[in-house]
């Protein structure tokens, strides 16, 4: 597997998004994605910190195609695992411009030990105007990586797996 692209060339990506757009579309973002890194909103260094714990819980996106005509909504859901204890969000997302966006919002927080549920909390819909998001940076599939920035601006890397 070539290495992940270095903050420089993130930084190169994300110009180029800003102004012609990353050219990701809906089926490229289907799969599970696993968290690697997290930049802060100001510092051009990895966080090592929150992105070892959050490496070390296995935090994990996973896109999946909501109706095979819609080509903009995705079913997401965001975890981490510690043991055998599971936290999961799942709720909505959705394709927004050009950039585009991946606007997104969580319905329900699950947590379960193995497989077997323990708890379960229905979530409320944000307003739009404090709806999360990832403004999405750059893809590769023959690498398989994912960069993009949160609503909080810290930027992120996962890779699929």
């Amino acid at each position: 597997m070539k290495d992940l692209p270095d903050i420089k060339e993130i930084k190169i990506l994300e110009k180029n998004s800003q102004k012609n757009g990353s050219g990701i579309v809906y089926e490229e973002l289907l799969g599970i994605w696993k968290f690697k890194y997290v930049w802060g909103k100001e510092l051009d260094e990895i966080k090592n910190v929150p992105s070892s714990i959050l490496q070390v819980l296995s935090a994990r996106l996973e896109l999946k195609s909501k109706n095979k005509e819609d080509q903009t909504n995705y079913e997401i859901k965001n975890s981490i695992n510690f043991g055998l204890l599971n936290i999961t969000f799942i709720g909505s997302a959705e394709l927004k411009g050009l950039r585009p966006l991946l606007a997104f919002y969580f319905e329900e927080l699950k947590i379960s030990i193995s497989n077997f549920p323990i708890f379960k909390k229905e979530l409320k819909k944000p307003e739009d105007k404090k709806m999360p998001f990832f403004s999405l940076i750059g893809i590769s599939s023959k690498e398989n990586w994912l960069c993009a920035r949160g609503r909080g601006g810290g930027l992120a890397i996962w890779v699929k797996s």
